[in-house]
Parts: C-alpha cells; structure tokens; sequence
C-alpha cells in the first residue's frame, strides 16, 4: 500500500458491497445500511472513487463486472459477501453472550464496526487500520459518535501493534474481547503475523476469541485464490498489495498457539449459508479461522 492513499484492496471490497446489493440476485446478501455506508465511504475518498461509485451505481456495469470476476477470480465477489457474513453472524452470537469489546485488525472500509455500534448500546469497539485507509474512513464519517469507538492507526506491515496505544484508548485487558482480522493476515509477512499472534494473546482475558482470515497454500507453495488469474497476481504486485503468508490448516494449528483453534469455515460453509447459490462459483482458498484463548 502507498503511504499517503487507501488500500486499492478496501476500495474494490466496498464497491463490491453497493454493486451486489444493487443487483437483484444478491440484493439480500448485503444489507441497505452496508451498502450506504461503503457508498459513502467511496463518496468522500477522492474523485476517482466518487467517479467509480456513479459507475457501479449503472445498470450497464453489472455485466461488465460479471465478466471481470470471470477473467480474474471466478466467484471472489460472493466469497467476499459470504465471508463477512459469515463473521458478523459470529461477533453478533457473542456480543448476544456477553462480549463487551471488539477490535477490528485492518478493518479497511468495511462497515461492520459502525453497524454493530447502532445495534450493541453496551460494547466498546475499536479499529486498528493503515493510517491512510483510517484518514478517509474518518472523513467519511467524521458525524459519528466516538464515545465507543475509538481508532488506532499503525501500519502493521512496518510496525509491530502497539499494547499501550491501545490501553490507553480504553480498551480493557481483563474483558472478554472478540478481534476480528479478515483478509488482512496474508500481506503480512510470517513473522510479523506471529508476533501479532502474541500480542493479542497477551491482551485477551480468558474467554476471548480470535476470528481471521488465511489463505491456504497450494501444494506447489504458491499463496493465491484456486481460480485466480496471473492478472491479479500482477495486480496484486504492481499496487503493492501482494499475498505474503498463506498456512495450511495442520500448519496454522501450531502457528497460532497459545491460541487454540475451534473450528474453520471454508467455502463449503459458505454454500451451505446460502442455498441461493448453488449453482453460482465461490472463490476458493481463504478459510476463517475461529480461535480461542
């Protein structure tokens, strides 16, 4: 990522999200209120962003981007969807059972933490982000209350997360925390990955847990989605954004401890999430990961 500009990455997720809630196929996969915020969020970012939300917004496009998704990442817009699905559906379970924090790790511009915000009156939430995607998404929503949501911003590609910035933004070590790191971990390099690993263990209370993403090495070692074109593995290099660590599922349970996994949720799940879409692709080789301390 470039210093001084919002991950590329963040921008094409968010408008994926106001691209599919407009389609009427997969309208229902993303809420109105996901839609306005990301549509908002571009709105504000720059005039290039404001030019390609009135184009996502045209009918004309939608076909223009299923065939895009074909001749890169066959399915990765429904992968994207489903897998924050998926997570919310999990921080949401939580936060019913009595969680009262959750931090967000690269939360780019994803809505998530200002959804749960409105629908959770008693939780605290935090986002730690690139201090440039962090610098728009405030000025996009510079409005909102603060109260319980506060903001961290570090550049974990260059520097390790900082354990007293975070305390002394309110959160509380002694509570039970759910963090959140969804497609983050793989511009990481290994080692930076696990001493993040390390430092949320010695931030988490017992019965905290840890939802991210990773993406799953192919046998030749190679870190990339099943599908995924040599385009985007140019893409990814050209814009500075490229996939660093990718683990399997036997690696990851020795690499995470002291956290223990509890389970994983892969494509398949997904599926089985949405009986809509089983006749449509979904992008193959990042896996959540649920872990526990």
């Amino acid at each position: 990522m470039q210093n001084e500009k919002a991950s590329r990455t963040a921008l094409v997720i968010a408008a994926s999200m106001v691209l599919l809630h407009r389609d009427p196929e997969h309208s229902g996969l993303v809420s109105k209120t996901s839609a306005d915020l990301c549509a908002q969020m571009l709105e504000t970012c720059s005039p290039q962003t404001r030019l390609f939300l009135k184009i996502v917004r045209r009918n004309w496009f939608r076909p223009i981007a299923k065939w895009i998704e074909r001749m890169t990442i066959p399915g990765i817009l429904q992968h994207y969807i489903l897998r924050k699905k998926c997570i919310e559906g999990l921080v949401r379970s939580a936060l019913i059972d009595g969680a009262t924090q959750v931090v967000i790790i690269g939360a780019g511009f994803d809505p998530l933490s200002f959804e749960l915000y409105q629908d959770f009156r008693g939780v605290q939430f935090w986002e730690i982000d690139h201090p440039a995607t962090q610098r728009h998404k405030l000025r996009a929503f510079h409005k909102i209350g603060v109260e319980r949501l506060h903001f961290v911003a570090v550049d974990l590609s260059a520097t390790a997360l900082d354990r007293e910035a975070l305390v002394k933004s309110s959160f509380d070590p002694t509570q039970r925390t759910w963090w959140i790191a969804e497609g983050l971990l793989m511009y990481l390099p290994p080692d930076v990955v696990s001493l993040l690993m390390r430092t949320l263990k010695s931030l988490s209370a017992p019965g905290s847990h840890f939802a991210f993403t990773f993406m799953e090495k192919e046998r030749d070692g190679r870190i990339r989605f099943h599908s995924q074109s040599k385009l985007v593995d140019w893409w990814l290099r050209k814009r500075g954004e490229p996939f660093l660590w990718g683990t399997t599922r036997g690696e990851l349970v020795d690499f995470v401890r002291p956290w223990h996994v509890i389970r994983f949720f892969d494509h398949d799940d997904f599926r089985e999430m949405e009986s809509g879409l089983a006749d449509e692709p979904i992008a193959r080789g990042e896996v959540i990961c649920l872990a526990e301390i």
